[in-house]
């Protein structure tokens, strides 16, 4: 039998487990099951069950990450590790779980969790499987007030967009809440990468933009989109890296967007590579819990094409150069001609995942994109903004409106 945990040291792991759950004279083998806490239980992302093999492959399938060659490296090591019957830790199953599968078809289920890196919006994912290895939900469940305003959004959008034909988006099986925070259960999509087509990529990009399309008051939409910037700026924490700069900026692209002709429209609000799969059945995307409706479109092409290349680059002030260099053709499928909306419509999405840094005070959290008062608001504001006050090409560029 394995150790038992003693301590839990993390809001998110103390979500699911207590540290009373967790002492010895609770845990019994008729109570839980053996897991591995990996990389540690003092930093603990991932809990994967030890047994049964199938149900554990499922899991570990559901949450492997195949972003870069050092993730990929890492799922084999797992998989290894559960081949060979590596020592678990032993944890009794928590009342969350208990909670979800009674909403489900009596059957035996296993469960692994994902918490991942520290971040402000970290938060304990479930993953449900059979025992014979058949991949049954997802649980998210919020742990503070960040998380759970999350979760809540997540839900509804799961609505909003559950009629989308380009794309495959996760059902809401049920909601509840748990220890005072919400939590939903999410079917799983179509995940096994088929192929990686540009096109149909566009596509369901394109069609979660017209959600919401026709209803949108670009004027009130604006306003709503400046008095959330305000709002952000006056819940920073006092002394928050770039918060002025972030101020200033924002008070001068909306009074620009105000005479624009910009089309408005919706954005999935994370479309990465991790968080999508173009499989045989189509375009699979999940993760909705930043879906917006309400921002000017083609939001979701600058943000995977940004977050494509932020791994890869060193210096990370390329980063807003290159996706403003590129900007008039990832826009142009959603019918973004002019240069001068092509780049004001990227400067509103920097702006916009600026505001979340700030908002979410993910400079503090270590997360490599955390700083942006180091590699994006400067570029901002010596550069885009030139661009967004005189309706010229970016500095230096030797670009004008065509």
């Amino acid at each position: 039998m394995g150790c038992v945990v003693t301590t839990i040291d993390t809001e998110a792991l103390a979500q699911l487990w207590s540290t009373d759950d967790l002492r010895a004279d609770h845990v019994s083998a008729a109570e839980g099951r053996t897991f591995l806490v990996l990389p540690s239980i003092d930093r603990p992302r991932l809990v994967v069950p030890t047994r049964p093999h199938r149900a554990a492959g499922a899991i570990v399938r559901a949450l492997r990450d195949k972003s870069s060659t050092k993730a990929r490296a890492k799922t084999l090591a797992i998989r290894t590790a559960l081949a060979t019957g590596a020592k678990g830790t032993w944890l009794p199953d928590p009342d969350l779980f208990g909670e979800v599968i009674r909403q489900l078809p009596q059957e035996e289920y296993v469960y692994g969790v994902h918490l991942g890196p520290p971040r402000a919006n970290r938060k304990p994912v479930l993953v449900l499987a059979t025992a014979q290895g058949g991949l049954v939900a997802f649980v998210k469940c919020g742990v503070n007030a960040l998380t759970d305003q999350l979760v809540h959004a997540e839900a509804a959008a799961l609505t909003s967009v559950a009629h989308l034909t380009s794309l495959r988006t996760p059902h809401l099986i049920g909601m509840g809440e748990h220890r005072d925070h919400p939590y939903t259960v999410q079917s799983p999509v179509p995940t096994n990468r088929h192929r990686r087509s540009a096109a149909h990529i566009v596509a369901a990009q394109v069609e979660v933009a017209s959600v919401g399309r026709g209803s949108i008051d670009v004027t009130a939409e604006l306003d709503a989109v400046a008095e959330r910037w305000r709002q952000r700026v006056i819940a920073a924490a006092d002394g928050q890296p770039g918060v002025k700069e972030f101020a200033g900026l924002a008070e001068r692209w909306t009074e620009r967007a105000h005479g624009s002709s910009l089309n408005w429209g919706s954005w999935h609000g994370d479309w990465r590579r991790t968080n999508m799969a173009v499989t045989s059945s189509g375009c699979s995307v999940w993760d909705w819990e930043r879906f917006a409706t309400g921002v000017p479109v083609g939001y979701d092409a600058l943000h995977l094409f940004l977050m494509s290349h932020a791994s890869s680059v060193h210096d990370l002030s390329s980063l807003p150069v290159d996706l403003f260099d590129n900007a008039q053709r990832l826009l142009r499928p959603f019918g973004v001609r002019g240069r001068t909306e092509a780049e004001l419509t990227t400067a509103g999405y920097l702006l916009e995942l600026s505001g979340r840094y700030i908002d979410d005070n993910q400079s503090q959290t270590g997360v490599r994109l955390g700083p942006v008062h180091e590699w994006l608001l400067p570029f901002l504001s010596t550069t885009l903004m030139h661009q967004v006050q005189h309706g010229a090409g970016r500095p230096g560029s030797g670009v004008s409106e065509p």
